[in-house]
Protein backbone atom coordinates (compact mmCIF):
# COMPACT_ATOMS: atom_id res chain seq x y z
CA UNK A 1 0.00 0.00 0.00
CA UNK A 2 1.07 3.13 -0.86
CA UNK A 3 2.20 5.88 1.42
CA UNK A 4 0.65 9.55 1.74
CA UNK A 5 1.48 12.51 4.43
CA UNK A 6 -1.52 15.00 4.42
CA UNK A 7 -0.26 18.28 5.99
CA UNK A 8 -3.02 19.98 7.96
CA UNK A 9 -6.21 17.43 7.51
CA UNK A 10 -7.68 18.94 10.64
CA UNK A 11 -10.84 21.14 9.31
CA UNK A 12 -13.34 21.70 7.03
CA UNK A 13 -11.57 20.58 3.68
CA UNK A 14 -8.75 18.38 5.27
CA UNK A 15 -10.97 16.03 7.04
CA UNK A 16 -13.57 15.13 3.58
CA UNK A 17 -10.07 14.70 1.40
CA UNK A 18 -8.69 12.46 4.21
CA UNK A 19 -12.22 10.03 4.46
CA UNK A 20 -11.83 9.78 0.61
CA UNK A 21 -8.30 8.37 0.99
CA UNK A 22 -7.77 6.59 3.95
CA UNK A 23 -9.22 3.19 2.75
CA UNK A 24 -6.74 2.97 -0.01
CA UNK A 25 -3.38 4.23 1.23
CA UNK A 26 -1.15 4.04 4.49
CA UNK A 27 -2.07 7.65 5.31
CA UNK A 28 -0.56 9.74 7.60
CA UNK A 29 -1.45 13.14 8.65
CA UNK A 30 0.85 16.07 10.20
CA UNK A 31 -0.66 19.50 11.98
CA UNK A 32 -0.24 20.68 15.53
CA UNK A 33 -2.55 17.99 17.06
CA UNK A 34 -4.66 20.68 18.20
CA UNK A 35 -7.99 18.62 16.83
CA UNK A 36 -7.23 14.98 16.99
CA UNK A 37 -8.50 12.95 14.08
CA UNK A 38 -9.09 9.53 16.51
CA UNK A 39 -8.92 7.45 13.57
CA UNK A 40 -7.77 4.04 13.48
CA UNK A 41 -6.97 4.28 9.87
CA UNK A 42 -4.80 7.20 9.95
CA UNK A 43 -1.49 7.55 11.79
CA UNK A 44 -1.40 10.84 13.43
CA UNK A 45 2.17 13.40 13.43
CA UNK A 46 2.22 16.17 15.59
CA UNK A 47 4.51 18.98 14.44
CA UNK A 48 4.58 22.79 13.66
CA UNK A 49 5.32 23.33 10.31
CA UNK A 50 6.97 26.70 10.70
CA UNK A 51 9.59 24.88 12.69
CA UNK A 52 12.12 23.43 10.51
CA UNK A 53 13.72 21.28 12.90
CA UNK A 54 10.57 19.58 14.70
CA UNK A 55 9.36 18.98 10.94
CA UNK A 56 12.37 17.54 10.40
CA UNK A 57 12.49 15.31 13.23
CA UNK A 58 8.86 13.99 13.00
CA UNK A 59 9.51 13.13 8.96
CA UNK A 60 13.39 11.56 10.02
CA UNK A 61 13.13 7.79 8.74
CA UNK A 62 9.74 8.30 7.01
CA UNK A 63 9.34 8.53 3.30
CA UNK A 64 6.08 9.37 1.39
CA UNK A 65 4.92 8.23 -2.38
CA UNK A 66 2.17 11.45 -2.16
CA UNK A 67 2.03 14.68 -0.22
CA UNK A 68 -1.07 16.69 -0.25
CA UNK A 69 -0.34 19.73 1.09
CA UNK A 70 -3.42 21.64 2.25
CA UNK A 71 -2.07 23.99 5.32
CA UNK A 72 0.52 25.44 2.95
CA UNK A 73 0.03 29.31 2.49
CA UNK A 74 3.48 30.56 1.92
CA UNK A 75 6.89 30.02 0.21
CA UNK A 76 8.51 29.50 2.94
CA UNK A 77 6.06 26.76 4.28
CA UNK A 78 6.75 24.59 1.38
CA UNK A 79 10.58 25.09 1.41
CA UNK A 80 10.57 23.45 5.04
CA UNK A 81 8.86 20.50 4.15
CA UNK A 82 10.32 19.76 1.00
CA UNK A 83 13.64 20.15 3.26
CA UNK A 84 12.14 17.56 5.49
CA UNK A 85 10.42 15.36 3.61
CA UNK A 86 12.52 12.13 1.45
CA UNK A 87 12.10 13.87 -1.80
CA UNK A 88 13.95 10.75 -3.36
CA UNK A 89 10.95 8.73 -2.54
CA UNK A 90 8.34 11.07 -3.70
CA UNK A 91 6.35 9.95 -6.77
CA UNK A 92 3.74 13.06 -5.76
CA UNK A 93 2.74 16.32 -4.56
CA UNK A 94 -0.85 18.36 -4.31
CA UNK A 95 -0.89 21.88 -3.45
CA UNK A 96 -3.96 23.30 -2.38
CA UNK A 97 -3.84 26.47 -3.97
CA UNK A 98 -6.67 29.10 -4.91
CA UNK A 99 -8.50 31.41 -7.20
CA UNK A 100 -7.30 34.14 -5.80
CA UNK A 101 -3.67 33.91 -7.85
CA UNK A 102 -5.12 35.42 -10.91
CA UNK A 103 -4.59 38.81 -11.99
CA UNK A 104 -8.04 40.29 -11.53
CA UNK A 105 -7.00 44.02 -12.27
CA UNK A 106 -6.50 43.15 -15.98
CA UNK A 107 -9.36 40.13 -16.32
CA UNK A 108 -12.56 40.02 -15.64
CA UNK A 109 -13.03 36.09 -16.02
CA UNK A 110 -13.65 33.40 -16.73
CA UNK A 111 -9.86 32.77 -15.75
CA UNK A 112 -8.01 29.97 -17.50
CA UNK A 113 -4.92 27.84 -16.22
CA UNK A 114 -2.55 29.72 -18.56
CA UNK A 115 -3.84 33.19 -17.63
CA UNK A 116 -1.51 35.52 -15.79
CA UNK A 117 -1.20 35.22 -11.87
CA UNK A 118 -0.62 39.00 -10.34
CA UNK A 119 3.16 38.44 -10.37
CA UNK A 120 3.48 38.60 -6.97
CA UNK A 121 2.17 42.58 -6.44
CA UNK A 122 -1.17 40.93 -4.94
CA UNK A 123 -2.79 43.03 -2.76
CA UNK A 124 -4.09 40.49 -0.68
CA UNK A 125 -1.16 38.88 1.25
CA UNK A 126 -2.71 35.25 0.86
CA UNK A 127 -2.67 35.55 -2.72
CA UNK A 128 0.94 37.09 -2.87
CA UNK A 129 1.88 34.02 -0.54
CA UNK A 130 -0.12 31.56 -2.67
CA UNK A 131 1.63 32.46 -5.53
CA UNK A 132 5.27 32.69 -4.39
CA UNK A 133 4.39 29.04 -2.96
CA UNK A 134 3.57 27.86 -6.22
CA UNK A 135 6.34 29.51 -7.94
CA UNK A 136 8.94 27.43 -5.39
CA UNK A 137 7.18 24.46 -6.10
CA UNK A 138 7.15 24.48 -10.24
CA UNK A 139 10.74 25.87 -9.75
CA UNK A 140 11.65 22.38 -7.36
CA UNK A 141 9.77 19.68 -8.41
CA UNK A 142 9.02 18.38 -11.96
CA UNK A 143 6.11 19.10 -14.35
CA UNK A 144 5.31 14.83 -13.87
CA UNK A 145 5.84 15.27 -9.80
CA UNK A 146 3.32 18.09 -9.20
CA UNK A 147 -0.30 19.05 -9.64
CA UNK A 148 -1.84 22.47 -8.54
CA UNK A 149 -5.50 22.91 -7.52
CA UNK A 150 -6.85 26.66 -7.77
CA UNK A 151 -10.18 26.24 -6.18
CA UNK A 152 -12.48 29.29 -5.72
CA UNK A 153 -15.37 30.07 -2.89
CA UNK A 154 -15.31 26.40 -1.27
CA UNK A 155 -18.37 24.76 0.70
CA UNK A 156 -20.03 22.20 2.61
CA UNK A 157 -20.55 20.75 5.85
CA UNK A 158 -17.68 21.88 8.40
CA UNK A 159 -17.33 24.77 6.72
CA UNK A 160 -16.52 26.98 9.69
CA UNK A 161 -16.00 30.34 7.53
CA UNK A 162 -19.15 32.21 7.95
CA UNK A 163 -20.54 31.81 3.92
CA UNK A 164 -23.25 29.65 4.07
CA UNK A 165 -23.65 28.94 7.67
CA UNK A 166 -24.14 32.72 8.08
CA UNK A 167 -26.84 32.92 5.62
CA UNK A 168 -29.17 29.93 7.23
CA UNK A 169 -28.37 31.91 10.59
CA UNK A 170 -30.00 34.99 9.20
CA UNK A 171 -32.59 33.12 7.56
CA UNK A 172 -33.34 30.90 10.40
CA UNK A 173 -34.03 34.01 12.55
CA UNK A 174 -35.87 35.76 10.16
CA UNK A 175 -33.04 38.26 9.68
CA UNK A 176 -32.59 40.03 6.26
CA UNK A 177 -30.18 39.24 4.08
CA UNK A 178 -28.44 42.21 2.77
CA UNK A 179 -27.03 41.56 -0.97
CA UNK A 180 -24.71 44.42 -2.56
CA UNK A 181 -25.94 46.17 -5.38
CA UNK A 182 -23.46 44.82 -7.97
CA UNK A 183 -25.34 41.23 -7.62
CA UNK A 184 -21.71 39.67 -8.95
CA UNK A 185 -21.28 36.49 -9.98
CA UNK A 186 -19.66 33.96 -7.90
CA UNK A 187 -18.68 30.24 -8.29
CA UNK A 188 -18.30 27.40 -5.70
CA UNK A 189 -16.93 23.84 -5.28
CA UNK A 190 -18.40 21.47 -2.97
CA UNK A 191 -16.19 20.12 -0.18
CA UNK A 192 -16.73 16.69 -1.09
CA UNK A 193 -16.03 17.21 -4.95
CA UNK A 194 -13.21 18.87 -3.70
CA UNK A 195 -11.98 15.84 -2.08
CA UNK A 196 -13.12 13.29 -5.06
CA UNK A 197 -11.21 15.37 -7.28
CA UNK A 198 -7.79 14.84 -5.03
CA UNK A 199 -8.20 11.20 -4.95
CA UNK A 200 -8.58 11.25 -9.22
CA UNK A 201 -4.84 13.10 -9.19
CA UNK A 202 -3.48 10.60 -6.70
CA UNK A 203 -4.78 8.02 -8.93
CA UNK A 204 -3.61 9.42 -12.21
CA UNK A 205 -7.29 10.04 -13.63
CA UNK A 206 -6.41 13.48 -13.31
CA UNK A 207 -2.37 13.85 -15.08
CA UNK A 208 -0.07 16.20 -13.19
CA UNK A 209 -0.53 19.76 -13.63
CA UNK A 210 -2.04 22.82 -12.60
CA UNK A 211 -6.45 22.96 -12.77
CA UNK A 212 -9.19 25.60 -11.55
CA UNK A 213 -11.05 23.03 -9.54
CA UNK A 214 -15.23 24.60 -9.47
CA UNK A 215 -18.54 23.73 -10.68
CA UNK A 216 -19.51 24.71 -13.78
CA UNK A 217 -22.67 26.60 -12.58
CA UNK A 218 -21.79 29.67 -11.43
CA UNK A 219 -24.61 32.43 -9.06
CA UNK A 220 -25.07 35.52 -8.92
CA UNK A 221 -24.97 37.12 -4.83
CA UNK A 222 -28.85 36.80 -5.12
CA UNK A 223 -29.30 32.90 -6.76
CA UNK A 224 -26.64 31.93 -4.12
CA UNK A 225 -28.88 33.25 -1.72
CA UNK A 226 -32.09 31.52 -2.93
CA UNK A 227 -30.77 28.51 -3.05
CA UNK A 228 -29.74 28.66 0.92
CA UNK A 229 -33.51 29.20 1.34
CA UNK A 230 -34.48 26.51 -0.37
CA UNK A 231 -31.82 24.22 1.14
CA UNK A 232 -33.59 25.47 4.43
CA UNK A 233 -36.69 25.36 3.38
CA UNK A 234 -37.55 29.27 4.24
CA UNK A 235 -38.03 31.90 2.44
CA UNK A 236 -36.22 35.46 3.82
CA UNK A 237 -36.32 39.33 2.89
CA UNK A 238 -33.45 40.12 0.09
CA UNK A 239 -32.32 43.69 0.07
CA UNK A 240 -29.84 45.38 -2.20
CA UNK A 241 -27.55 47.74 -0.84
CA UNK A 242 -24.71 49.91 -2.62
CA UNK A 243 -21.97 49.51 0.00
CA UNK A 244 -20.25 52.77 -1.74
CA UNK A 245 -23.11 55.01 -0.55
CA UNK A 246 -23.07 54.14 2.72
CA UNK A 247 -19.19 53.97 3.99
CA UNK A 248 -19.96 50.65 4.04
CA UNK A 249 -17.58 47.73 2.30
CA UNK A 250 -19.56 44.81 0.34
CA UNK A 251 -18.08 42.47 3.49
CA UNK A 252 -19.56 44.46 6.20
CA UNK A 253 -22.85 43.11 5.06
CA UNK A 254 -21.89 40.07 2.79
CA UNK A 255 -19.79 36.91 3.04
CA UNK A 256 -17.99 38.30 -0.20
CA UNK A 257 -16.26 41.01 -1.66
CA UNK A 258 -18.16 42.99 -4.08
CA UNK A 259 -16.00 41.53 -7.26
CA UNK A 260 -17.03 39.33 -9.93
CA UNK A 261 -14.73 35.24 -9.49
CA UNK A 262 -15.19 33.05 -12.64
CA UNK A 263 -12.97 30.12 -13.67
CA UNK A 264 -13.10 28.12 -16.48
CA UNK A 265 -13.24 24.82 -15.57
CA UNK A 266 -12.92 22.77 -19.02
CA UNK A 267 -9.66 21.33 -18.33
CA UNK A 268 -10.50 19.32 -15.59
CA UNK A 269 -13.36 18.60 -16.38
CA UNK A 270 -12.50 16.93 -19.37
CA UNK A 271 -10.60 14.54 -16.98
CA UNK A 272 -13.06 14.10 -13.60
CA UNK A 273 -16.67 15.57 -14.49
CA UNK A 274 -17.72 15.43 -10.91
CA UNK A 275 -19.84 17.76 -9.47
CA UNK A 276 -22.26 17.85 -7.43
CA UNK A 277 -25.88 20.05 -8.04
CA UNK A 278 -25.42 23.22 -5.10
CA UNK A 279 -28.73 22.31 -4.43
CA UNK A 280 -27.88 18.98 -3.23
CA UNK A 281 -24.40 20.42 -1.40
CA UNK A 282 -26.37 23.28 0.86
CA UNK A 283 -28.90 20.79 1.63
CA UNK A 284 -26.08 18.68 3.01
CA UNK A 285 -24.27 21.77 4.33
CA UNK A 286 -27.87 23.03 5.97
CA UNK A 287 -28.28 20.11 7.38
CA UNK A 288 -24.69 20.16 9.45
CA UNK A 289 -25.21 23.74 10.26
CA UNK A 290 -28.15 22.53 12.13
CA UNK A 291 -25.69 20.61 14.36
CA UNK A 292 -23.91 23.54 15.24
CA UNK A 293 -26.26 26.44 14.85
CA UNK A 294 -26.37 27.77 18.69
CA UNK A 295 -22.54 28.56 18.18
CA UNK A 296 -22.89 30.26 15.50
CA UNK A 297 -22.32 34.27 15.95
CA UNK A 298 -22.47 37.14 13.71
CA UNK A 299 -18.89 39.27 13.53
CA UNK A 300 -19.20 42.18 15.43
CA UNK A 301 -18.47 44.71 12.46
CA UNK A 302 -21.08 42.86 10.37
CA UNK A 303 -23.43 43.35 13.52
CA UNK A 304 -22.58 47.23 13.72
CA UNK A 305 -23.28 47.71 9.98
CA UNK A 306 -26.65 46.08 10.22
CA UNK A 307 -28.26 47.73 12.88
CA UNK A 308 -26.47 50.81 11.01
CA UNK A 309 -28.57 49.73 7.75
CA UNK A 310 -31.91 48.83 9.68
CA UNK A 311 -31.72 52.31 11.23
CA UNK A 312 -31.48 53.93 8.05
CA UNK A 313 -34.27 51.58 6.34
CA UNK A 314 -36.69 51.95 8.95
Amino acid sequence: MEKMLVMGGSYFIGPHIIDALKDDYDLYVLNRGTNPLNDSKVTELRADRNDKTALKNTLSGLSFDHVIDISCFTRDQAEKLLTAVDKDALKHYLFISTAAVYDFSSKAGPFKEQDAMDNGDAKWDYAKNKIEAEDYLNDVLSDNDLTIFRPPFIYGEDNYILRERLIFHLIDNDLPVYIPADNNRIQFVYVRDLAEQVKAAIKGVIPPGTYNVANESTQTFEEWVTLCEKAAGKKTVKIFIDPRETDMKATDIFPFPAKDLLLDVSKIKAKNPVETPMETGLKNAYRDYQKIKDTIAMPEKMQVAREALDKKLK
